[in-house]
Formats: C-alpha cells, structure tokens, sequence
C-alpha cells in the first residue's frame, strides 16, 4: 500500500484533527455519523461488567481547556511544534512531531483514534487477569491488570520498573456498568495531544468507561501531572459506538513511507522537519 501513509500524513498532520475539538459530519439515514452504521434501535440493555468487542469512536469528543503549565511543562512544550498550526507557531511548515516518520503515538493521544476523524476502532477483549485493549491504529495493545496488583510507585529508578509509551495500567469495575483503568509510568518522548503539549513520568491517567446500554460506551479521561501542570483536569469526554459486523481494521504509519512522505513532500513543498 505505496499511498497509504500520504492518506494518513496528509489527514493526521495537515488535517487538523487538534484538541480544541473535531466536527463530526451529521450521519446520513441509517448512520449515527459518517461511515458508522445505526445498530437496531433501541438498543437493549448494556451487559453486566462487559466491554468485550469492537467500539469505534471516539464520538463528539471534548476537550477541556489545560490548566497553566509549570515552568518545566512550558519549556518543553515552546521547543514542540505541531505540523501546520500558526497558533503558537509562524513558520507554518515547521514541525517535529514524532508521528511524521511513524514514532508511536503513545498514550493518551492514541485515544484522540488519530488520522481517522474519530472513526478509529478499538477492541476489549480478556485474558487471565487482566483486560486487553487493542487499537486500530497502528495495530498496538495495552495490557491493564485486573488482578488487584498496584501500580509502580515510581519508575526508571533502581528497583522500579522502566517507563513505557503506553503506561502501566490497572483495573477495576465500579458496580456493574463502569471500568476505570488507572495508569502512570509514561515515557516522556510521545505528546499529549496533536498540538505538542507534554506529559511525565508523574503523570496519573484515569479512563473511565461506562457502557450506557448495547451499543453505546463512554469515556472520561482525567489527568494529574504534577510536574508539568499546576492542577489536574479533564482530558476528554467521548463516546463510542459499537461495530457492526465487529470488524477490526488495520491502520499503519509505515516508518519507510514515513521518510518518503518527509523526502518527497514535505521537504520539496517547503515544509521543514527537524
């Protein structure tokens, strides 16, 4: 598929998809939004501490203005420049984001289904003693244990464990219907979000999921980053649909077309990636 990181490139990075909020095209007859087809309705009641299958979304997703950085958050955040965003930036053209040649998204900006206008998948499934979640886009995976095990009370000290892309992650039901994963450990490298904001290995994530009935999930997503925020705040609200015919997509950032697009495009049209 010789084309399909320009199609990605060209929507994930020239696009705009930012966090200030995306507009969702109105579904036609039949579709709750563009490319997402109506389950029966109405949908029946939502099963009992079951997320397992394929959602897309995430749907009218929201997101909260940020709090004032600290100090540090702010240094790193003025040395970010997200690709085509005059708002902090005049050199329109300049951008060293991470995910131009195909470095891992991380999490939480995996959630923002990135390069697909919120009609990314995502899929639930169970394992001993934990949760699996798997995501469309760049076929990755996150491990959260349900196993009553804490998470890592510090990381990348002697003892600790080492911080990853995607965190640590735990889980838990709260009654029958809400599963809130809790996740901390995060590597620095990847962005918060599309326009270049930080995240540290301090930081504290809260997903809650709750399923509203068959076909309709919610999420909520806080965070607390003590060395890079001055006070914890709500990251997203969004909403999830379930699959018709459960497909499961397959979505890929190429790092080899990566530097096509940064060789062939990019560079030629003026564009600067550092």
């Amino acid at each position: 598929m010789r084309n399909h990181l320009i199609v990605v490139a060209v929507v994930s990075l020239a696009c705009l998809a930012t966090v200030t909020g995306r507009a969702q095209r109105p579904g036609a007859e039949g579709f709750i939004a563009e490319g997402i087809p109506k389950m029966p309705n109405p949908p029946g009641p939502a099963p009992v501490r079951d997320l397992s299958g394929v959602w897309v979304g995430p749907q009218g997703d929201k997101y909260d203005t940020p709090p004032p950085m600290t100090p540090a958050g702010d240094a790193l955040f003025k040395t970010r420049h997200p690709y085509g965003d005059a708002s902090r930036d005049a050199d329109l053209g300049m951008s060293n984001d991470p995910f131009i040649t195909c470095d891992p998204l991380g999490f939480p900006r995996n959630l923002i289904a990135h390069a697909v206008s919120g009609r990314g998948r995502m899929i639930f499934a169970s394992a001993p003693g934990r949760t699996l979640i798997a995501y469309e886009q760049q076929r990755v995976w996150r491990e959260v244990w349900t196993d009553g095990r804490a998470l890592p009370k510090a990381v990348d000290v002697r003892g600790m464990p080492e911080s990853r892309l995607y965190g640590h992650s735990v889980g838990r039901w709260e009654g029958d219907h809400t599963f809130v994963i809790d996740t901390n450990g995060l590597d620095e490298r990847p962005w918060l979000d599309e326009e270049g904001r930080p995240r540290s290995n301090q930081a504290r994530f809260q997903e809650r999921y709750t399923r509203k009935d068959q076909y309709n999930l919610d999420l909520t997503v806080t965070i607390d980053d003590p060395k890079f925020y001055t006070k914890p705040w709500t990251w997203m609200r969004g909403s999830f649909y379930w699959v018709q015919g459960q497909e499961f997509a397959e979505t890929f950032c190429i790092p080899s077309e990566g530097i096509e697009y940064r060789d062939s495009i990019a560079k030629p049209s003026g564009i600067q990636i550092r």
